[in-house]
């Protein structure tokens, strides 16, 4: 998968203007969205000679020449009592000469209960670093651009120390803004399952940009450096 990306900071004092702006543009109402994000370093490179043993199947470019961040993800607006699925999410580092957008291959794929034994603290694949939860959480949809805009909290310290998976949810009103002024992180995204491909990805970014344009001295959004979208692991 490749995406195209754009990123923004709402100040809280705007959440409700943008989220309006928002409606206006999409002609439609967000979605609410609550997810826990958990943060693990590889402890070794995948095997790429046995996809069989690497959970997701195949590899960024990054993940077979350096250790990474790797993410899990899931949806935590589910039924009461039903868990939501984890899905397994590895970014590569934004490609150099891109000015107009972030530009990166990424993989995202459910993973289910053996996957996620390469996670769990004891096998050697994996380090459990950090989680964070997005709430509140809105979600867009504009064609084919993924809007998002959620508060990034922190959890309390010592939160899924022992083993991160099977840590109860966190308390919502036992975390914090990451940002004590309680901004909000704002993303537009683009993904084509093959990058690849010169008009499915000019199509792509034709739309992300039309996009810009439209909410344009409404929302800045900023294309940031790519370097410090680095998922690679430093010193290895």
């Amino acid at each position: 998968m490749h995406e195209f990306a754009l990123y923004s900071q709402i100040p809280a004092t705007r959440h409700d203007q943008v989220l309006q702006i928002l409606a206006g543009v999409t002609a439609s109402q967000p979605t609410a969205t609550l997810e826990q994000t958990l943060i693990y370093q590889q402890a070794r490179l995948a095997d790429t000679g046995n996809s069989k043993k690497v959970p997701t199947g195949r590899q960024t470019a990054a993940q077979t020449q350096r250790l990474c961040y790797h993410k899990l993800v899931r949806d935590l607006k589910r039924p009461e009592g039903e868990k939501g699925l984890w899905t397994f999410r590895a970014e590569d580092v934004p490609l150099p000469g891109v000015q107009s957008m972030i530009s990166r291959p990424a993989i995202e794929q459910i993973v289910g209960e053996a996957e996620l034994e390469r996670f769990r603290q004891g096998n050697g694949w994996y380090k459990y670093i950090n989680q964070c939860v997005a709430s509140p959480g809105y979600r867009f949809v504009h064609n084919n651009v993924v809007i998002r805009i959620s508060r990034i909290l922190s959890v309390p310290e010592g939160t899924g120390a022992l083993e991160a998976l099977d840590a109860p949810v966190p308390t919502l009103s036992d975390c914090k803004p990451v940002d004590p002024s309680g901004t909000y992180y704002f993303e537009a995204c683009v993904r084509v399952e093959d990058g690849g491909n010169s008009k499915i990805v000019e199509h792509a970014t034709t739309e992300l940009m039309a996009f810009k344009k439209q909410v344009e001295g409404a929302i800045d959004l900023p294309v940031p450096e790519r370097l410090a979208l680095d998922t690679r692991v430093k010193g290895t």
